[in-house]
């Protein structure tokens, strides 16, 4: 005569609540048409990319440049390192950008006179032009993206936004630098 699993039989009742359970946060983690936050984040950053792109290029600036010079115009002169830790890019993935942006006469490096492998790296006169003349449009072209989006749902939106950012980080517990 085989022996029966109690354990098994007894278990048995709590799967539906398992079940239950890892639906309701499932609902929590996917919207209506079954994507993520980082996916719709990442969908959304893309969006902006190729329109903030379309701006950019009246100055043949790739987007992805055009961070450094956000950075460096809110900051001032930083070293090498912390800008690229700022952009959120690899070091050694800064210096073809720096390169670009230092050839058009945008930013500066000037070598830190106490050490020598490091750099600071600095905005010049025609790429604070550039930032200024720049920006407004990105602005803006943020701005219309928010339409119809209440000052209310906005104030909830950087709510949740933040608490993300905060439970990420938490989550990382990594040295990098995040603004």
């Amino acid at each position: 005569m085989p022996k029966s699993n109690s354990s098994a039989i007894k278990a048995a009742p709590s799967a539906p609540k398992l079940v239950e359970a890892t639906a309701k946060r499932a609902s929590d983690v996917f919207d209506d048409r079954g994507r993520t936050v980082p996916w719709i984040a990442r969908t959304v950053h893309r969006l902006y990319d190729a329109q903030g792109q379309k701006i950019l290029d009246r100055e043949t600036i790739p987007i992805a440049y055009w961070y450094y010079l956000r950075v460096l115009a809110e900051r001032g002169e930083v070293n090498q390192l912390e800008l690229s830790k700022r952009v959120g890019i690899a070091s050694t993935t800064a210096v073809p950008a720096l390169d670009y942006l230092e050839k058009r006469g945008l930013v500066k490096r000037v070598r830190d006179p106490n050490d020598r492998r490091k750099y600071f790296v600095m905005l010049q006169e025609e790429g604070k032009r550039l930032v200024d003349e720049l920006l407004p449009d990105l602005t803006d072209m943020i701005s219309e993206s928010l339409d119809g989006i209440s000052q209310k749902d906005m104030r909830v939106f950087w709510k949740v936004m933040h608490q993300i950012e905060s439970n990420l980080i938490q989550m990382s517990q990594s040295d990098s630098v995040i603004d």
